[in-house]
C-alpha cells in the first residue's frame, strides 16, 4: 500500500510538473535583449540618451503594443530604467518601416523610421514612447 501511494504521488507530481512546463506559452514572439540574432528579421534598438548614447535595449519581434515592464539593459546612463517614456533615440535594424508611438496599442503621436533608418533624437515620442510596430504607413508621423 505504501509503495502504491508513493508511485501515485509521483505520478501526480510528474503530471503537474509536465502541465507547468508544457502549459506555459509566451504571450507573443516579441522579446528584448542586447543583440539581434541573424535569424531575426524584426529588430529595433532604443537608447536612453540622444545620439544613440547611454544604455540600450534591442527589441526583437514584430509589434510591441506596450513597453511596460521592459528596462534598459546595456551599460551606461539609464541602465535599469524603464524603456517606456524614457527613450531619446532609436535605430531600426529591419528592412521595414518602423513607427514608434506615444501611447500603448500603437496610438497617438508618432515617429516613423524608414527601413534600417535611425533617429538621432526622437521628435514626437522623445521620452514619451509606449509602443511600436512595423510596416505601418501613418502620414501624421514625423518622418526621419
Amino acid at each position: 500500500m505504501r509503495l502504491s501511494r508513493t508511485f501515485a504521488s509521483l505520478g501526480v507530481t510528474a503530471t503537474a510538473t509536465a502541465g507547468l512546463v508544457l502549459g506555459v506559452a509566451p504571450q507573443s514572439n516579441a522579446d528584448a535583449g542586447l543583440t539581434c540574432p541573424d535569424s531575426q528579421t524584426y529588430c529595433m534598438r532604443f537608447h536612453y540618451n540622444t545620439g544613440f548614447a547611454g544604455s540600450r535595449t534591442v527589441f526583437r519581434g514584430f509589434d510591441h503594443y506596450s513597453l511596460n515592464g521592459y528596462t534598459f539593459l546595456g551599460d551606461g546612463a539609464g541602465k535599469g530604467q524603464p524603456v517606456k517614456n524614457n527613450a531619446a533615440s532609436a535605430v531600426n535594424m529591419a528592412p521595414y518601416n518602423l513607427v514608434i508611438y506615444f501611447n500603448s496599442n500603437l496610438q497617438g503621436a508618432c515617429d516613423s523610421l524608414p527601413e534600417f533608418g535611425t533617429a538621432y533624437q526622437l521628435k514626437n515620442t522623445y521620452n514619451n514612447n509606449a509602443s511600436f510596430g512595423y510596416g505601418r504607413a501613418d502620414n501624421t508621423c514625423y518622418k526621419f
